[in-house]
């Protein structure tokens, strides 16, 4: 824990070696506008702090991972990982929208990887759709769309 940010109301530490996307998305769910990144003058870890308000969990951000990719390889499954393991407050991954893997890639090796994937991920709810028009959408719920694709796509 750091001098220079302890005790500090409504803010979150997270640690520097966590990618600048989690960090974003941490600041982008929490509701709040000011990130805040330094260095602990007492010690030599360092840490980013996102500054947030208290939450309600109905002030909760849905995060749609457009684009996962293959479990364990793909980055939009990784960044689907850090959310639904928690790296982001006030964050939840609703919504998993790949058309491939849901589609016509679904007999490949790849896509069985990813259907194992999905069905775990389902007991913790979260919708797997081959397209955003069939993401289920909650009424005045906050949503991000994470896209995550190839360059070449």
């Amino acid at each position: 824990r750091s001098e220079a940010w302890a005790g500090t109301p409504g803010c979150t530490r997270v640690p520097l070696s966590t990618s600048p996307f989690i960090a974003m998305l941490a600041l982008l769910a929490s509701g709040s506008t000011a990130l805040t990144v330094g260095v602990a003058p007492s010690t030599a870890r360092s840490t980013r702090a996102v500054s947030q308000p208290a939450m309600s969990s109905s002030d909760r951000c849905a995060v749609w991972v457009v684009g996962c990719g293959v479990p364990k390889r793909g980055m939009g499954w990784y960044h689907a990982k850090q959310v639904i393991e928690g790296d982001v407050p006030n964050a939840a991954v609703t919504a998993v929208v790949e058309p491939w893997f849901l589609g016509a890639g679904a007999d490949s090796p790849p896509g069985k990887a990813f259907a194992e994937w999905a069905e775990a991920m389902e007991e913790k709810g979260v919708a797997f759709c081959d397209s955003v028009d069939a993401v289920p959408v909650a009424e005045g719920e906050r949503t991000l769309a994470l896209i995550s694709g190839r360059t070449a796509d």
